[in-house]
């Protein structure tokens, strides 16, 4: 071949790999919105806590956990509506966005199987647990300290319902995010009190005693939860802005 056959060739090439590049960006381009908007929905739930980042003198805390983490909720009807009105919300917002964006972009996003998910798990939950009320008891606590009744938080269908828009937006940070989401709910709602260390962690923080307590509040939890949901619509708003000056 020729070389300047070949160098044209080469160009091709390139300009071909900067525009799959550039369609790829501009296909998922949206992302940033429904991450930023499930932070803001777990930033929001702060205020559902008597106590979301001061260390009380005492706490009460009711079951199910409504408010999201087994501690002391404002009022138990109002986390029930929070969730059960901000979720679908949530959904219906990013609905609205993918049908703009499918509009303007022709690009569809498998968006109602992240509503089905996080929608339907919160539905099953609440069919479960049916309306909050009571005190937390000891015979939720077994002698490995789990009580997985309260694994029956709204926290979960919403990491659930980001794994799943991570995987329709081809995205593995929103996976990551999602799946860190639903780690800690699983540790936090599963275990009691708030920030219960199981024994086997005195191993690696190299304590003396079994087990332990951390002592962050609700908020400091959810600020963990929804950081990296922050980093990801960051990152994506900054490369969709790219991909249009492209």
């Amino acid at each position: 071949m020729p070389r300047g056959a070949a160098e044209e060739a080469a160009e091709t090439l390139t300009r071909l790999k900067r525009i799959r590049r550039r369609t790829r960006r501009r296909a998922h381009g949206g992302v940033w919105l429904p991450a930023l908007g499930f932070a803001l929905l777990l930033l929001s739930s702060m205020s559902l806590y008597r106590s979301p980042l001061a260390q009380p003198n005492s706490i009460s805390v009711e079951h199910p956990f409504w408010a999201g983490l087994p501690d002391e909720q404002v009022s138990a009807v109002a986390s029930y509506v929070f969730w059960f009105v901000g979720t679908p919300l949530l959904f219906a917002a990013i609905a609205g966005w993918y049908a703009w964006r499918a509009r303007r972009h022709g690009v569809r996003v498998a968006w109602p199987l992240v509503a089905a998910t996080g929608l339907g798990v919160l539905v099953l939950f609440a069919v479960l647990a049916a309306v909050p009320t009571g005190a937390l008891s000891d015979g939720l606590t077994s002698r490995s300290g789990l009580h997985w009744a309260g694994l029956l938080t709204p926290l979960l269908p919403a990491g659930l319902a980001v794994v799943v828009l991570g995987w329709a937006e081809h995205s593995r940070a929103l996976i990551a995010a999602g799946s860190w989401i639903t780690l800690l709910t699983v540790w936090l709602c599963a275990t009691y009190p708030l920030g219960r260390l199981p024994g086997w962690s005195s191993v690696i923080i190299g304590g003396g005693e079994l087990g332990g307590q951390l002592s962050l509040r609700p908020g400091h939890y959810l600020v963990l939860m929804a950081l990296p949901l922050l980093a990801v619509a960051i990152v994506n708003l900054v490369a969709a802005r790219s991909a249009g000056r492209d």
